[in-house]
């Protein structure tokens, strides 16, 4: 099986040319990687970036094309108007969609794409631009697993910053570099993702290493990821490791025991959730059906109907709900108040659920009516319009650490089960039971269940995964006593191979306090730490502890009853000073139904450092009497006696700090409540400067988009003004210099550029650019030029030449070619002339040197065989004499005739002619007769033709027409086709007989035609007089042509 490409998405807009140069100039050639490139422009403007790129790098660039495939060492440019995915490695592309439709984002939908293609090979880079393109897309790619990275300023570039912001603003970014020192880190990730992974690895080594990483984290950031699913959290570190090139566990557990921002990093990786607004709508309709009609059920205006979102990551999830509840409220005449309450561990996570405002993308499939009912378009993205954002209160909040919410109607908890094991489902899980009312909702993911907890809830909807609490005990708590504050000291991180408390640890710490606070107290109690952040904390603590009013709180002092706040802060803190037991007395609320003083007893459990935790059991006076001190020691004894006296003198110093902090508090709601006022009128202004606000808004989105757009396609002039610069630069010196003459010409034969060597065959001057060229005097013997480019244009077919001067001093090479614009398009033609005249002569010197030698050779053998011939029919000696030198006479006058014609041809006639010029009448009778067109032999039918006539004519003067004075002989010749035929008539003499055999002359004439002119001779003796006829084929008579150089 062919192994998959390794794949670099890169996306940029405004400014991107210049990092595209510094990005390529310092990525190897040969890196075995290919590269996409997605470019903000226009939809209707010509990209000239594949050529811009190929000067910065080796690898080949080139346009996508719809189902071009994935090449190593390749860079792949996305063309403008278009929207790229990636499916199997094959490139796919989908016109723009309308203006009417939603923002385009091409960088998001490519990079989504990858994501889900490549996955944990995936990445990613965001480069200089305007606007959020990409932000959404490296989300894509940090869930699937890749790597992603941002363009910051080196010096010199980004030029524009606003995507690479938004990117790294978005918490996805694994590297925020400039773009000379992304390759490294991209090869040092393709390298790992090449490598075996960590599920290939011992699981003993993998086990320890999570521990020890569960331990960093806890002492680093606070959370406890000892119970996260094993696999979910080894890929995490995997992709960690692979991101920062670390090649083990144990290297990597060292960096993340030493490197906080690391931790973080970590951290941030296991929290990512997959969330977006009314995500499985089929859910969400569910919910609207079934089961928000009866949260309303029952409810007056004066109630609130409460919902619990944990988990909710940046609070697409609660404001999706809140929404619905909207929705709900808008269809009722009157109904209760609602409240949302979104929670995460995650603070970044739930600054940007407060915030509200998100990308553009995130909202896509939404409804046109719902989009436009409860968000406000804003830069690029939305906001969650206010009366959405005032039904939902976000906080930071654990699950495993703090305390859960109660008196809720409906929990969603969607997609985050899913990570815990089994055993924290168990905790988690009746946490969801006491938070919830008798008959609230539950509702999970649609892999997550509470198949474990049937007598806690029961199924509402099992299709969609919604649970109704049942009623009935819920479960004790056991919160967990891991935790330490966000932000707070750092732990102690033991090492792996050390021996001592491991994170599991804590959970018998837990069990021990609890059994020793049932066996000792058997009273209300709480864990906290050394700031009274609660830990763990039992039932019936409803008459010492409340719930705080606005957002929860893990700070007991916060939720204290009154009475119960101030000696509960001084008992803690004595016992964090001193390491001992303390006891104090505290007055009960009236309102918990609870009489009479409350003794507070606090006591430092075992623990080291910061890290303490320490017990406070509450219990009320009269139960206090019975109880001994932890130790049994007399001083605790005697403290208790002690404490009983100070009672009494101290009542009415309570009663006293009572009233004064009555009237503290009733002042406090007076000044509040005209900061409330004032600040209404502020939130007034703030809403109009807002609304204003987003109409510059809109109109600096336009402005930016359109100058985006310009700046781009300005630097991709100004690199095409360089680079037409200096192509027309080398074009003017290969003009100079060059020695062939070369004229352009448009399809209208008027002339647009030549080079100067053109000036020995047309007078041309540099004014005459635009003139046609038949306006200009030409030195050569060649009418039919405008002809023939005439022909190349309609033929597209190149036509070659041979041309000479007039005065035949100079000979050329013609070659006319068409000249084709950048788009292939046909703009006119291209002529050149290439001077060859020593060739010519050379040619000609050589042909007339072969010539002269193959007709010398010729001769000399039809000498001898006339000779032979002649000698053998002489009657005598004098006989022979005078037939052997009128025949050679006859071969002279040929010769003669080719000589004048330079040994390449001469014309029918004039062999005609030499043979009977001697025999003409000289008393004005006429007795030949020639018809025919002109004609030029070749040297071969040149010498049978004159033997022909010789022959002919001496058989006219003996026997024949010429025998008489009034003979007439008549010659004739035409051309028919691809024939020649000669016909010989012969009238006015005696009649002529057929001889009884051929003569000489006969046989000479017949075997001539056949062999040189594959043809044929035929004689007719009649009484009128002989007739001779020659038919041969045309093209072994005419000049053959003369070769071209």
């Amino acid at each position: 099986m062919t192994k998959p490409v390794q794949l670099v998405a890169i996306g940029a807009s405004a400014g991107g040319i210049d990092a595209f140069r510094n990005f390529f100039g310092a990525m190897p050639p040969d890196s075995g990687m290919a590269f996409v490139v997605v470019l903000h422009l226009a939809a209707k403007s010509k990209s000239m970036l594949p050529e811009i790129l190929a000067r910065w790098t080796a690898m080949p660039v080139s346009g996508v094309s719809a189902g071009d495939r994935l090449q190593p060492d390749h860079v792949h440019v996305v063309p403008p108007g278009v929207t790229a995915t990636l499916e199997d490695g094959v490139l796919l592309l989908q016109p723009m969609p309308p203006e009417a439709a939603r923002p385009f984002n091409p960088i998001d939908a490519f990079f989504e794409s990858v994501a889900a293609d490549q996955g944990a090979r995936s990445i990613a880079i965001v480069m200089s631009g305007t606007g959020h393109d990409g932000s959404l897309g490296l989300k894509a790619i940090k869930l699937a697993g890749g790597m992603t990275m941002a363009q910051v300023s080196d010096g010199s570039v980004p030029e524009h910053s606003g995507m690479p912001d938004s990117a790294i603003a978005t918490g996805f970014v694994d590297h925020a570099l400039g773009v000379d020192e992304m390759p490294p880190h991209i090869l040092t990730f393709a390298r790992r993702t090449a490598e075996p992974g960590l599920e290939d690895a011992p699981a003993e080594e993998t086990n320890r290493a999570r521990l020890r990483i569960c331990a960093i984290l806890l002492g680093t950031v606070g959370h406890d990821f000892s119970h996260y699913k094993d696999k979910t959290f080894l890929r995490r570190v995997e992709r960690r490791m692979q991101v920062l090139g670390e090649a083990t566990l144990d290297s990597y557990t060292d960096r993340i025991e030493a490197d906080r921002d690391e931790a973080q990093m970590l951290f941030r990786d296991l929290l990512i959730g997959v969330t977006r607004f009314f995500r499985d709508e089929d859910t969400f309709k569910a919910v609207a059906d079934t089961v928000i009609p009866r949260l309303f059920e029952g409810h007056s205006a004066s109630d609130t109907v409460r919902v619990w979102v944990p988990g909710c990551a940046t609070g697409e999830e609660a404001y999706s709900l809140a929404i619905l509840l909207r929705e709900h409220l808008d269809s009722v005449k009157t109904g209760p108040r609602v409240q949302v309450f979104g929670t995460d561990i995650d603070g970044a996570a739930i600054s940007t659920a407060r915030a509200g405002r998100y990308p553009a993308a995130l909202l896509e499939g939404m409804p046109p009516e719902r989009l436009a009912r409860f968000f406000t378009e804003v830069d690029g993205g939305y906001w969650v319009n206010r009366d959405i954002r005032d039904l939902c209160t976000f906080s930071q909040h654990s699950l495993v650490r703090d305390p859960p919410f109660s008196r809720m109607d409906f929990i969603s908890c969607r997609n985050l089960l899913i990570y815990m094991d089994t055993g924290l489902q168990a905790t988690v899980i009746p946490s969801f039971h006491y938070s919830l009312l008798l008959g609230g909702f539950l509702l999970l993911g649609s892999s997550e269940t509470v198949v474990q907890h049937e007598k806690l809830f029961a199924t509402f909807d099992k299709g969609h995964r919604i649970y109704q609490r049942r009623e009935g005990p819920t479960p004790p708590l056991r919160t967990s006593l891991r935790g330490t504050p966000a932000g707070g000291p750092r732990a102690e991180v033991p090492n792996a191979a050390a021996p001592g408390p491991g994170p599991r640890d804590w959970s018998r710490g837990l069990e021990q306090a609890s059994q020793r606070v049932l066996e000792r107290f058997a009273a209300p109690y709480a864990v906290v730490t050394a700031e009274g952040e609660l830990l763990h904390y039992s039932s019936r603590l409803g008459n010492f502890l409340q719930p705080a009013l606005g957002p929860p709180s893990r700070s007991i002092f916060d939720m204290a009853r009154p009475g119960v706040h101030l000696p509960l802060r001084a008992a803690l803190r004595a016992a964090v000073a001193t390491g001992q037991p303390v006891q104090q007395v505290g007055s009960a609320d009236p309102d918990s139904g609870e009489a009479g003083n409350i003794v507070l007893i606090v006591e430092p459990l075992p623990g080291a450092g910061s890290n303490r935790p320490y017990l406070i059991v509450f219990r009320a006076q009269g139960q206090a009497a019975s109880m001994e001190m932890p130790g049994g020691t007399p001083e605790a004894n005697a403290f208790e006696t002690d404490s009983k006296a100070l009672i009494a003198r101290m009542d009415g110093e309570m009663q006293v700090a009572r009233d004064e902090l009555q009237a503290l508090s009733e002042e406090h709601e007076s000044a509040l409540e005209e900061v409330r006022s004032a600040n209404e009128e502020l939130h007034s202004l703030n809403e109009e400067l807002q609304s204003s606000n987003e109409e510059l808004e809109t109109s600096k989105e336009e402005i930016q988009s359109i100058n985006e757009e310009l700046q781009t396609v300005n630097a991709q002039l100004t690199n095409k003004i360089d680079e037409l610069d200096r192509a027309n630069g080398d074009l003017r010196h290969l003009f100079e210099s060059t020695s062939v003459a070369t004229i352009f010409l448009d399809q209208h034969f008027i002339i647009r550029n030549f080079t100067p060597e053109v000036a020995k065959i047309y007078n041309l001057i540099q004014g005459d650019r635009g003139r046609s060229l038949n306006d200009i005097v030409s030195a050569l013997d060649y009418d039919m030029l405008e002809t023939d480019v005439r022909r190349v244009l309609e033929t597209q077919q190149p036509l070659e030449r041979r041309v000479s001067r007039r005065d035949r001093a100079a000979h050329y090479l013609c070659r006319i070619l068409l000249y084709r614009d950048p788009d292939g398009e046909v703009a006119g033609s291209l002529i050149t002339f290439v001077e060859i005249t020593s060739l010519v002569r050379v040619q000609t010197q050589q042909m007339l040197i072969d010539e002269l030698n193959h007709r010398v050779k010729n001769m000399l053998a039809v000498v001898m065989a006339m000779a032979t011939q002649t000698a053998a029919g002489a009657p005598s000696l004098e006989s022979f004499q005078v037939t052997f030198q009128g025949r050679l006479q006859a071969l002279d006058t040929t010769y003669g005739l080719l000589g004048q014609g330079g040994w390449f041809s001469v014309d029918l006639a004039d062999i005609i002619n030499a043979e009977l010029r001697p025999f003409r009448n000289g008393n004005g009778h006429d007795n030949f007769r020639l018809r025919g067109a002109p004609l030029a032999l070749n040297a071969s039918a040149a010498m049978v033709m004159g033997m022909a006539m010789h022959e002919l004519v001496t058989n006219a003067v003996k026997y024949g027409a010429l025998s008489t004075g009034l003979g007439r002989i008549e010659v004739g010749w035409e051309i028919t086709g691809e024939g020649f035929a000669l016909r010989w008539t012969e009238t006015g003499g005696p009649a002529t007989t057929k001889p009884r055999t051929e003569g000489f002359g006969s046989t000479l004439i017949r075997r001539s035609v056949e062999h040189e002119l594959d043809g044929t001779a035929r004689f007719a003796f009649l009484p009128e007089g002989l007739q001779f006829s020659l038919d041969a084929p045309i093209e072994n008579l005419v000049r053959r042509p003369e070769p071209v150089a």
